[in-house]
């Protein structure tokens, strides 16, 4: 005979969990009663938002289902925006909320809310469990629908006297879903429709998106196109899926994306897009679009195909059997020769030039920090002009190792999805990138890196304003820059240092030169390589801004460079 609560944990125990974050109240109190003994490690964040933001630092990095615990009413709610997050950037994730008592569910009981149903349009699959006898079914189905095809996140929410109740419990079970008819779009035959698109191209562009990662294709998706050679460029989840150094390679297209690859999208005739939604950041105007283009969609979530942009061919399916089969056809198919289209595309007039104005030492400050990473490394990135800034400069062949939240723009996110990258991946040097704005938002999260011993290295690009917003106050409102002036900041290494961290400081100053002076590279160099938990203050311009940029309803070939108006 075994307690809900029990049975609760030895069922997410057989799913393969061995690492949990939460945060206690009364109606979950019987799961965190039954945590001893259940060989699984809890960590006690100091927020449910950290919580959830930890978790799916887990699953990002890892693949893996990441676990949220929280109460119910406030705790559950304080989930809302990490599960909105996982939502929209596809990630793993399942948050076990409790909830009132049965018989009380609809009194507005004290900490009552209706989890199902404040979650239901951001999750991929909820369930209010209403017996104990449904916790090994509603567990195994909840983990089976979070990593399944487009993963995403699950709601289980469990009132607090099932989890007291006693039932025998003869083990977990597992899900096994209805079968399905096998999709048509990912036959040989199809291919040849893709073949003959591309024998008729002249311009052919790839843009690789987070589903190259998460389908676990990118040994697959390099060898394609290495063989296609054709001008690629990725978006923010798409960075590291593509070796920096190829020389087909353009960096991050979209709002503030590079030149070239914008350029390259705007002039193509043939887009060929690898686990991609087009949402608005990448696309600028959609009526604009790559308009010259045909577009081929890889996609395995057919509800994201037409959403911004029609496409003329999908092909849906898991990006793991879809590449090869697509690869395959290619091996027996002659294609023109398009070595004038990529010295265009990728030529020397397209490339960058060095930054100027006024960010440019925070540019340089990237450079030097992440040009001194070691080579085991994941760099997250909060949300703003420094996450931008980071993506720009990021030059990994890693496929998991820039983590930001994209879909959503969650700030806040970065310290706390620190947190579960570092927990799992202990020997990784893990480099927290925030704004002073964002860092302010989960800041509580200090006291869980410092509990837990982590060697975290905290980043703070410090302009004391919020600066993405404050950048379109100065770009499209005159200047007008309306409730972001954060002037009032406090001393973040004092703050460190109360939360027993220790911090360092670095002006522009030390940026005026590059090569940086010895003294700025062993500042650096100290802080990255220390055993402990380290944040380094940066002090950025308050008025530096982020180039190139595509204003809202531009195209994406009408990029604003340095104040000076549009190209």
């Amino acid at each position: 005979m075994l307690k809900g609560a029990e049975i609760v944990l030895r069922c997410v125990r057989a799913e393969g969990v061995d690492l949990v974050f939460g945060y206690p109240g009364g109606a979950i109190m019987p799961l965190y009663d039954a945590l001893e003994g259940s060989g699984i490690r809890h960590v006690l964040t100091r927020h449910e938002q950290g919580a959830v933001f930890a978790a799916e630092g887990v699953a990002r990095v890892t693949g893996k289902v990441g676990v949220a615990i929280a109460t119910s009413g406030p705790g559950a709610t304080n989930l809302v925006t990490g599960i909105a997050d996982a939502k929209m950037d596809s990630v793993p994730l399942v948050c076990i909320t409790g909830q009132v008592r049965s018989a009380l569910i609809g009194s507005d009981a004290f900490q009552e809310t209706d989890v199902f149903g404040v979650t239901l349009s951001l999750t991929k699959w909820s369930r209010l469990v209403r017996t104990i006898d449904e916790i090994p079914e509603v567990i195994a189905e909840g983990f089976y629908w979070a990593r399944s095809g487009r993963p995403g996140p699950v709601v289980i929410d469990i009132p607090t006297d099932i989890l007291k109740a006693k039932k025998e419990f003869s083990g977990p079970v597992k899900f096994t879903p209805h079968a399905r008819p096998a999709n048509a779009h990912a036959e040989g035959a199809f291919n040849d429709t893709i073949v003959a698109l591309l024998q008729r191209a002249n311009r052919p562009v790839a843009l690789v998106g987070a589903g190259a990662k998460l389908s676990g294709a990118i040994p697959e998706l390099r060898r394609l196109l290495d063989d296609l050679n054709v001008p690629t460029f990725a978006t923010v989840h798409g960075l590291g899926a593509v070796p920096p150094q190829s020389p087909y390679y353009l960096g991050m297209v979209g709002m503030h994306g590079t030149r070239a690859a914008n350029h390259a999208l705007h002039e193509t005739d043939l887009l060929l897009v690898f686990g991609a939604r087009l949402d608005d950041r990448v696309t600028g105007d959609p009526t604009r679009f790559a308009p010259h283009a045909k577009i081929v969609h890889f996609e395995i979530d057919p509800a994201q195909l037409d959403r911004v942009r029609a496409c003329e061919l999908p092909v849906i399916g898991n990006l793991a059997e879809t590449i090869p089969a697509f690869h395959a056809e290619l091996r027996h198919a002659s294609l023109p020769d398009w070595s004038g289209w990529r010295a265009v595309a990728c030529g020397p007039e397209r490339a960058e030039l060095d930054p100027r104005g006024l960010a440019q030492p925070t540019i340089r400050f990237l450079d030097e920090l992440f040009s001194r990473l070691p080579q085991d490394n994941v760099v997250i990135a909060d949300v703003g002009q420094h996450q931008m800034w980071a993506a720009q400069r990021y030059r990994s062949s890693s496929p998991r190792g820039f983590v930001t939240s994209g879909g959503l723009g969650a700030m806040g996110f970065a310290l706390p999805a620190a947190v579960g990258v570092q927990l799992a991946k202990p020997e990784t040097c893990v480099l927290c990138v925030s704004g002073d704005g964002g860092f302010q938002m989960n800041i509580q999260e200090l006291a869980t890196v410092h509990r837990l011993g982590l060697p975290i290295k905290m980043v703070i690009v410090d302009n004391k304003y919020l600066g993405m917003v404050r950048q379109w106050q100065q770009l499209f409102y005159e200047r007008n820059y309306a409730e972001t002036d954060l002037s009032d900041n406090p001393d973040f290494v004092e703050i460190a240092k109360a939360y027993k961290i220790h911090g360092w400081r670095l002006n522009e100053a030390a940026m005026a030169e590059y090569p940086v002076s010895a003294e700025t590279g062993d500042l650096i160099e100290n802080f990255l390589r220390s055993p402990h938990a380290e944040l380094l203050v940066f002090d950025c311009h308050p008025e530096a801004n982020v180039y190139p940029m595509v204003p809202a309803g531009a195209a994406l070939s009408e990029m604003v460079f340095e104040d000076k108006g549009i190209e």
